[in-house]
């Protein structure tokens, strides 16, 4: 295992994510857009911390990371259907 990968920084389960968007219609796009970003980030974020975890073979850290990078992603893609379908029925393949 490298040397790269911190045994002591662990997945932190209280880790600020961009919180559920049940209907997005009567927000500005602008601010959609800003949500997006944000959400993105916080996927790529959680990504790197699944594969940190798996690297250094902390199977805890790395099953909450995954289930929080799985939940971010839903939410990710829902955004992205929002801005690029007005809402309507969900068009991203999954």
């Amino acid at each position: 295992m490298s040397s790269r990968y911190e045994r002591s920084r662990q997945f932190e389960p209280g880790a600020p994510e961009v919180s559920e968007w049940s209907d997005a219609r009567g927000i500005p796009e602008a601010d959609l857009m800003r949500g997006l970003q944000l959400a993105s980030d916080t996927v790529l974020r959680l990504a790197t911390q699944t594969h940190a975890a798996v690297a250094r073979g902390d199977a805890a850290s790395a099953e909450l990371a995954r289930a929080s990078l799985e939940k971010q992603l839903a939410l990710t893609t829902r955004l992205i259907d929002e801005l690029l379908f007005d809402g309507e029925d969900s068009h991203t393949t999954h």
